[in-house]
């Protein structure tokens, strides 16, 4: 048998064993019916520099699926009233049962610039008549790498929400 006759069929053998392994993937990745839920559970502070602050977001996913999801990694940005506010990132390994539901904390950082420009704006509004029914809108958005079977793939998420105002003005 000559040579370039041999690499053809090394080749032709590498392409069917590649074939095969991400067929093996999407199988893996076919119990994925639907895209988990993540939403925000809960908002920490947890250190204030001098040029950062340090959130802990717990994020919570819900798993729809019947097979059992392995968190790897989450990255995400926050923004309040419309505003970039904090990101982070975090190498995780956590497991979500199937139908089931597990919290993921992240550390996010924020430029204390960022801090004192939202804490005038809270300031400014919640000395207004209007405070008191005042909502601060929130988006938290970013990708969640999960793995089925040794198979990785990233989820885009995004989870919005208000918080409230109340308690923060004086009674006058």
């Amino acid at each position: 048998m000559s040579v370039p006759r041999l690499q053809s069929k090394l080749a032709g053998l590498l392409v069917v064993v590649a074939l095969l392994l991400s067929l093996g993937g999407c199988a893996a990745l076919s119990g994925l019916r639907q895209e988990p839920k993540i939403s925000v559970a809960d908002v920490r502070i947890q250190d204030i520099k001098a040029m950062e602050g340090v959130f802990l977001i717990k994020l919570r996913v819900l798993n729809p699926n019947d097979v059992p999801l392995d968190i790897h990694a989450v990255s995400c940005d926050l923004a309040m009233d419309g505003r970039h506010f904090a990101s982070g990132i975090a190498d995780r390994q956590e497991s979500v049962p199937a139908r089931g539901t597990q919290v993921v904390p992240v550390t996010v950082y924020a430029s204390v610039l960022d801090i004192l420009s939202s804490v005038v704006d809270l300031i400014h509004t919640a000395g207004s008549p209007t405070a008191k029914d005042k909502q601060l809108p929130y988006v938290l958005s970013g990708t969640v790498k999960v793995g089925v079977g040794g198979y990785q793939k990233d989820f885009p998420f995004k989870s919005s929400g208000e918080l409230s105002l109340k308690g923060l003005t004086s009674p006058r």
